[in-house]
């Protein structure tokens, strides 16, 4: 196993705190739009010591860092707000195997870009890897609704889109960079969201500042810095499909933390995705990775919880 497909597969595994430090504010009384400010916020704030150099800064106002700014205030932040909406319509259950969906439309843009067609493993693998997402939603707790379908499937190609233009723009400059560019492109947005909506809440209490700080360090620089340098070394495609173990994680958090319970058809969901985690990582296919990839800078982000 490669640098890039551990760093891909640590990134899902972090993703899938989202959730959890979610769910935490949530019940805390945070709306959607606030705690997902306050998320980016405090990810910008805290990347800002990591941009130490004039070149960081030249990165970040250059034409591919404008793009990751761009892209992401626009598709990242559509891609989680709807689906935040879409589980209020349809349940986290079906609204996660919707937004899992994405690596179709990270696959489909390559092939229309003409680089990189996935191979029938990597094909297989993707759909063994919906199936075991199937396999790990509760679908007995969804509603079917039109608007929460839509919501699902605007999350998954909002992602899609993101996903793949980030990827191309990354290759100009540096990781530390890109990750900054990301978070102040949905600081930006959601900035404008909560000013739109006119509540603003403040973290005030030890566990509303400790739950939003994991959720900057762990839920989002940690993941977006380890994928980005995962696709240094594999491809878009893989990286996506590598990126479904967010939510395992998301359920074993559940099952600890919120007295979730999992049944056996979850289970059985785990054991699915792992075979199709392995038939993609063991694809011997590889993208091919320019030479003039800039050296990506270390960083050390301490955990704040």
């Amino acid at each position: 196993m490669n640098l890039g497909i551990s760093l891909a597969i640590l990134s899902g595994i972090l993703y899938g705190t989202l959730g959890l430090f979610g769910v935490l504010l949530i019940q805390e009384g945070f709306g959607i739009t606030n705690f997902l400010f306050w998320r980016f916020l405090f990810s910008v704030i805290l990347m800002l010591p990591f941009l130490n150099t004039k070149q960081s800064w030249r990165d970040v106002i250059s034409k591919p860092g404008l793009v990751i700014t761009i892209v992401s205030g626009i598709f990242y932040a559509t891609a989680t707000s709807s689906y935040f909406y879409a589980v209020d319509y349809i349940g986290s259950g079906l609204a996660m195997v919707l937004f899992f969906c994405y690596p179709i439309f990270v696959a489909l843009l390559d092939w229309l870009h003409g680089k990189n067609s996935p191979s029938k493993i990597t094909a297989i693998g993707l759909l063994i890897v919906i199936l075991g997402t199937l396999c790990l939603s509760d679908l007995q707790q969804c509603n079917i609704s039109f608007y929460g379908l839509a919501w699902g499937f605007l999350c998954a190609f909002s992602f899609g889109i993101y996903f793949y233009t980030s990827q191309l723009a990354i290759k100009s400059i540096s990781v530390v960079s890109g990750t900054f560019c990301i978070c102040l492109g949905n600081c930006l947005i959601f900035t404008f969201l909560f000013l739109w909506d006119g509540v603003f809440q403040v973290p005030t209490t030890i566990s509303a500042l400790t739950n939003i700080s994991a959720l900057a360090v762990l839920s989002t620089l940690l993941p977006i810095y380890f994928v980005f340098v995962a696709l240094r070394y594999i491809d878009g495609t893989k990286a996506s499909i590598l990126s479904v173990f967010e939510p395992i994680v998301t359920i074993i958090l559940g099952v600890i933390f919120l007295n979730e319970k999992i049944s056996v058809l979850q289970y059985c969901g785990v054991g699915v995705v792992l075979v199709g985690v392995y038939l993609v990582q063991s694809c011997k296919k590889q993208a091919k990775v320019k030479q003039s990839f800039k050296v990506v800078e270390p960083i050390e982000i301490k955990r704040a919880v």
